[in-house]
């Protein structure tokens, strides 16, 4: 609340140029509200509809934006499209106009009506022929545009669905003949049925597999309990008994022998190495190899071969044992029945591993087909929609359709707008309170005096010990108010501030204090004057002492002469008895007395020192008026020999580089202030600084 509060205070310190401004602007919008010409608006409607071409053609996504918008919300695309610099140069050109596109396109508007897909145009000028031309001209273009545009795209997806139709079409026949190589490769012509006649045709396999592995056990028990009744291989016996069979055989077998008793006997009254036994052996071997032929060269020759270095021995060992004729036969059957279930099995085994390969391998070919399959179905459905896009595309590029229709085309324009008045004069008065608030704001910138009683505590640091209204009759006017109106607030002022500087320093014993200030005419010897005053009304003995010897006014306040004071005392020409004048009870003063080329060197001496302290022995309080701090430095060379200095700052008059200054002289010479005194304060501007809590 304070910061709006300090705002209207700097409105109203500055309320003169600020006033001037704001009327200066108002003054301008009326006169030129007057001055101007009538201004008629023309406005005209579309409606916005389903776009038929971009249903057909359903290529890409342009064709479809104007239908994806259609739905209430604003259309911001075709409010810039019919508010564009190409519209605008085809309007001025269809209706010859010498306007400047930019200037035309300022007296345009184009808005979407909420919550609809209607556009309104309104064009304002001061022709209202002109301005009902312009926005029918302006829809009719925009409408012949739109036609021409939907044309242009559905001739540009026409060409490209025939461009793609010939690739789509050799793809689809790739995809065919992929389809058809894969069939022959693979011997496919129905998996499906492959698949589930397999699942028989192992079965049954499988059960044949198991009847002559039955089969091939059964005989191959039967030859071997004749094996185990015979005690010899039934191999043996086959070619035993094919030898008794044989009459060339059985004649070598006979020969064999015979030679094989004549070894033996010879053996018996001849050695080894004796050349009949010698040539019974080599007879013997002939023979052996002479029979061996005979067997090789019969049907069974090759069972022969398996034992060449024993058959004909055992074959002469066989044939004595007269076996029968019709048990080798039996076993000759019994053999060939074995070996052709070992045969058959073998074929069987190979069978069902071809049939189960080949089931193994019906997933991963069932895939493959159906792979082929599906990029043929995409293919093809690609090729059907693109030729019935491109035939639908045929039709529709002879359409002249377009997403706009005119409901309510533009009429002349009967009356003038009276809105653009208003406006006028609603922008010079807002444009006024700103412009004039900027101002004040601007100049309150540029000035750097002190204007608050707030601002003054920040810039010091010091105690605030009162604030003294301005005086009645005038800011700039020296007045003893608390001796001339002493019911007055201002003296009621300068009662709480003789109270607040005892108060605020009780702790120390003050006779003497010195009034300055950091500028002229802040008003310090009127406050020290009346300072002077209230301290005297208490009953207490006050003598006020005019030490600027530079520019001395008290004599002018209390109008008493001044060719004795100050400067005569120093410079013992005149006692102080005779050189002050009392001028009310209590209250005696001194002047400045007369003029002196060296005031610093004769404030500065022992005689001051010795005053003051003959001051503070005869009087109870002495109080010291002062020149500036920041026009010389006399205020300083007194603070130290006296109590104290009070600081008088008036807000308006001391700018904030002298009050820093000032206090910047005041620290550096380690001087006592006793507090300061806000001097011409208002109210408002008392009470927007601080409260009374302050004091």
């Amino acid at each position: 609340m304070e910061e709006y509060l300090q705002y209207w205070l700097i409105l109203k310190r500055r309320w003169l140029p600020t006033s001037i401004v704001f009327l200066a602007l108002l003054t301008l919008s009326i006169v030129r509200t007057l001055q101007e010409t009538p201004i008629y608006q023309a406005t005209g409607q579309l409606v916005l509809k389903k776009n038929a071409t971009s249903s057909l053609t359903g290529v890409g996504n342009q064709l479809g934006q104007l239908e994806r918008s259609l739905s209430g919300t604003p259309l911001g695309n075709e409010v810039a499209i019919m508010h564009s610099l190409p519209i605008a140069e085809r309007t001025i050109k269809a209706l010859r106009l010498s306007e400047n596109p930019l200037v035309f396109l300022n007296n345009l508007e184009v808005k979407n009506i909420q919550g609809t897909d209607i556009l309104e145009l309104a064009y304002t000028d001061t022709d209202p022929t002109k301005a009902a031309s312009i926005v029918n001209s302006i829809m009719k273009i925009y409408i012949e545009n739109d036609i021409n545009a939907n044309r242009a795209q559905t001739k540009s997806a026409r060409d490209f669905i025939a461009q793609q139709l010939p690739l789509r079409k050799a793809a689809l026949q790739i995809s065919e003949r992929k389809l058809q190589y894969f069939k022959q490769r693979n011997r496919v012509l129905d998996l499906k049925a492959e698949s589930t006649s397999s699942v028989g045709i192992l079965t049954d396999l499988d059960r044949q597999v198991g009847t002559a592995r039955s089969e091939l056990a059964s005989q191959t028990a039967r030859l071997q309990s004749m094996q185990q009744l015979f005690g010899v291989s039934l191999q043996k016996a086959v070619i035993a008994g094919f030898v008794g069979e044989s009459p060339a055989a059985s004649s070598v077998l006979q020969q064999l022998q015979d030679t094989q008793q004549k070894i033996e006997i010879a053996r018996l009254r001849l050695t080894d190495s004796h050349p009949t036994v010698i040539n019974l052996k080599e007879q013997e071997v002939v023979l052996r190899k002479e029979l061996q032929q005979r067997i090789e060269q019969s049907f069974i020759g090759q069972i022969g071969r398996l034992n060449q270095a024993k058959n004909a021995e055992d074959i002469v060992q066989l044939r004595p044992s007269g076996l029968q004729q019709g048990l080798l036969s039996n076993y000759a059957n019994a053999e060939a029945e074995r070996l052709s279930l070992q045969v058959r099995l073998k074929a069987l085994n190979e069978i069902i591993q071809s049939y189960r390969q080949r089931a193994n391998n019906l997933p991963q070919l069932e895939l493959q087909q159906r792979q082929l399959e599906r990029e043929i179905a995409a293919t093809e459905s690609s090729y059907q929609n693109l030729l019935a896009r491109y035939q639908e595309l045929q039709v529709a590029e002879n359409l002249q359709v377009s997403n706009a229709v005119v409901i309510a085309p533009a009429l002349v324009p009967g009356a003038p707008i009276k809105s653009r008045q208003y406006i006028n004069l609603l922008q010079g008065l807002i444009g006024g309170l700103l412009l004039g608030g900027a101002t004040a704001f601007i100049l309150e910138k540029i000035d750097r005096t002190v204007k608050t009683t707030q601002s003054a505590k920040d810039l010091l640091g010091y105690t605030l010990l009162g604030s003294i209204p301005p005086f009645p009759n005038g800011n700039f006017i020296p007045e003893v108010i608390v001796k001339n109106q002493p019911d007055s607030p201002v003296s009621e002022a300068f009662r709480m501030l003789q109270t607040n500087l005892r108060f605020f320093n009780s702790d120390q014993s003050i006779k003497v204090i010195v009034v300055s200030s950091a500028v002229p005419k802040e008003g310090k010897s009127t406050v020290a004057a009346n300072l002077a005053v209230s301290i005297s009304q208490l009953g207490r003995k006050v003598l006020l002492v005019d030490a600027d010897l530079r520019n001395p006014s008290q004599h002018k306040i209390w109008e008493i002469p001044n060719e004795v004071g100050l400067s005569n005392v120093l410079k013992s020409q005149s006692d102080l008895d005779r050189a002050v004048t009392e001028v009310m009870s209590n209250l005696q003063v001194l002047t400045a007395g007369e003029q002196n080329h060296n005031p610093a060197a004769l404030l500065d001496s022992s005689q001051m020192a010795v005053f003051i302290a003959q001051v503070a022995q005869k009087y109870d309080f002495a109080i010291i008026d002062s020149p500036p701090l920041t026009v010389a430095a006399d205020a300083t060379i007194l603070g130290k020999i006296a109590n104290g200095i009070l600081f008088v700052v008036r807000p308006g008059v001391a700018d904030s580089n002298s009050v820093s200054l000032s206090k910047e002289l005041l620290d550096k010479a380690d001087q006592n202030v006793l507090g300061i005194a806000i001097n011409g304060v208002k109210v408002s501007q008392q009470y927007s600084g601080y409260n009374m809590s302050d004091i």
